[in-house]
């Protein structure tokens, strides 16, 4: 069980995620760009939810969500390892994944309620997104400082979910974050010294 491709979009949060392990394992994970409802792409007809990422084994397997790929990346290629196997620094670091992805997904109901037609948006939703967002992002800002990891003495999946979920804010809703938390700018400025973080930036479609 190999994985084969990685069919995503360039500004998914999710799929840069499971890019970031694959970078950070040293792996080369072929890549397809294939928003879901687009013409010819084969999203729908491999993953029932049409969503991205979905990861296709070289069996012709379909995996999702982006944290079963993750598991998946992580067993096929163990080292070095991202999730620790056992214990305390496992579930921090899978709270940590929870919450990045959070972040994220909150983010992503914002924006489609923004692009709406205005008489069909509900402020009202919106808001309680966005509160959830500042939690995530003060909670963040409250934990990081550059030069420090979230869990253990090593780079894990933790700062990998987590970043891209402060990179899909920024993406989509950077008056969030502009002028604000300080402690998460630094921490974010610093892990974008890594090649893979630095690298795997989306940019506006």
């Amino acid at each position: 069980m190999i994985p084969a491709t990685l069919l995503m979009t360039p500004t998914s949060p999710y799929a840069r995620k499971c890019l970031l392990v694959a970078m950070e394992k040293g792996k080369d994970l072929a890549v397809s760009v294939e928003p879901p409802h687009a013409q010819g792409s084969r999203i729908g007809a491999l993953n029932p939810l049409v969503k991205v990422p979905t990861l296709l084994l070289s069996d012709g397997t379909a995996v999702y969500d982006s944290r079963v790929i993750v598991d998946v990346l992580e067993m096929v290629w163990p080292e070095p390892a991202l999730i620790p196997a056992q214990g305390r620094e496992r579930i921090e670091v899978l709270r940590w994944q929870a919450l990045g992805d959070g972040l994220a997904d909150a983010m992503v109901l914002v924006m489609m309620d923004r692009i709406k037609p205005e008489e069909r948006r509900d402020l009202g939703w919106q808001e309680r997104q966005i509160v959830k967002i500042d939690a995530a992002l003060a909670l963040i800002n409250q934990e990081v400082r550059p030069g420090q990891w979230l869990v253990g003495e090593r780079l894990t999946l933790a700062e990998l979910a987590v970043i891209s979920g402060i990179g899909y804010v920024q993406l989509r809703g950077a008056e969030l974050l502009a002028n604000r938390w300080p402690n998460l700018h630094a921490w974010s400025a610093w892990l974008h010294e890594r090649p893979s973080v630095a690298a795997t930036v989306p940019v506006a479609m």
